[in-house]
C-alpha cells in the first residue's frame, strides 16, 4: 500500500495545491507527475528483474552442483523465488542494481521538483496575464489626465 502511495501521491498533490492555478493546469500537473513515477518504477523493475535474472543463472549453477538446494524453492510462490534468485546474484551485480535504482529515484525526485516548478509558474504567468488585462483601462485613463510634454 505504502508504494502505492508513493506513486500516486505527487499526482494527488497537484490537485490540492492552490499555487497550481486553474484545474486544467493541475491535471496537466498530475498527468506529468504520473508518467515521471510510471518511468522511475519501470526502470527500477528492470533492474530488479535484469539482477534476478542473473541471481537466477548463479542458482541454477549451484544447483548442479548441490542438488538439495532445488527444494529449497519447491512449493514458494513467486515473490519468494524472485527474492531468492536476487539474493544469489553476484555482490558486485547487486551494488550495481542498488546504485541504479538509487539514481532513478534520484532523477524522478529532480524532475519532481521541475515539474512543480513549471506548473506554478505556469499558473503565476496565466494569473499575471489575466492581472494586466484589467490594468489597461485604468492605466489609459491615467493618461488622459497626465499632462503632456511639449
Amino acid at each position: 500500500m505504502s508504494k502505492v502511495l508513493f506513486v500516486i501521491s505527487p499526482t494527488l498533490n497537484s490537485f490540492a495545491d492552490s499555487r497550481k492555478g486553474t484545474t486544467g493546469n493541475r491535471i496537466d500537473c498530475a498527468m506529468q507527475h504520473f508518467a515521471n513515477s510510471a518511468i522511475s518504477n519501470a526502470e527500477i523493475a528492470a533492474v530488479a528483474g535484469t539482477t534476478a535474472l542473473i541471481g537466477r543463472s548463479a542458482f541454477n549453477s549451484a544447483v548442479k552442483k548441490a542438488p538439495e538446494l532445488a527444494k529449497e524453492l519447491e512449493g514458494k510462490g513467486v515473490v519468494k523465488k524472485f527474492i531468492k534468485y536476487f539474493s544469489s546474484a553476484p555482490k558486485a551485480v547487486k551494488i550495481a542494481a542498488a546504485a541504479l535504482m538509487g539514481l532513478s529515484l534520484l532523477h524522478r525526485t529532480y524532475k519532481k521538483g521541475t515539474i512543480e516548478q513549471k506548473y506554478i509558474d505556469r499558473a503565476q504567468f496565466v494569473d499575471r496575464t489575466f492581472q494586466e488585462e484589467k490594468q489597461p483601462l485604468a492605466s489609459a485613463a491615467m493618461k488622459k489626465d497626465a499632462p503632456k510634454k511639449a
